[in-house]
């Protein structure tokens, strides 16, 4: 019969009811990506729309480990809408109308990898000769009678995966706000 042995060979306990008795430390996959592997990552801007429904933010894997999105930080000051939208879709494609680069900061000081894929923002990212289309969205945030929102962490229900050459894109509705983002996200596959 096979068994299950610690470095030292000594045999683990199995209970009566056929449960592994094991004393572990446990923590997250991130930490173990950014502590180990070094490929934690944050990506932040602000950015004001030119106009309602603009793209203002741009995000594509070009590596070929995934890309792991669990959330945003955001915050918005100054909105003049009743109901200020912020909404996330994946697949979008095309070129981007007055980009510019953004680098996003590694989580371990101690690492020196740098996050591999184009990162960018802009007012209207959409607009003028853009092709940028075609993506779904996945996640829409309607802040009613808010003018000014104070920076939080909204969790997406499920983790947004990216594989490589996948697009993630931030679009906003507000043309008076200025919008505050963190894009945290970390490189693992599935095992």
């Amino acid at each position: 019969m096979p068994t299950i042995n610690g470095p030292n060979g000594t045999v683990v306990e199995v209970t009566d009811e056929n449960r592994l008795r094991t004393f572990s430390i446990s923590r997250s996959l991130e930490s173990h990506v950014n502590h180990e592997e070094g490929e934690a990552y944050n990506v932040l801007f602000s950015q004001s729309p030119t106009a309602a429904d603009d793209c203002i933010f741009y995000m594509v894997n070009s590596g070929d480990t995934d890309m792991i999105i669990e959330g945003i930080t955001l915050g918005f000051i100054n909105a003049a809408a009743v109901d200020a939208e912020v909404y996330v879709q994946l697949g979008d494609k095309g070129t981007r109308n007055g980009a510019t680069a953004l680098t996003p900061g590694n989580l371990n000081a101690g690492s020196g990898n740098a996050a591999d894929g184009t990162f960018e923002q802009g007012a209207d990212l959409d607009g003028g000769a853009a092709t940028l289309t075609g993506g779904t969205e996945i996640e829409r945030w309607v802040f009613a009678n808010v003018q000014d929102r104070e920076s939080a962490y909204i969790n997406f229900e499920q983790d947004v995966i990216l594989p490589k050459n996948q697009t993630l894109t931030i679009w906003v509705s507000d043309v008076d706000a200025t919008y505050y983002v963190t894009v945290p996200f970390y490189y693992h596959n599935a095992e």
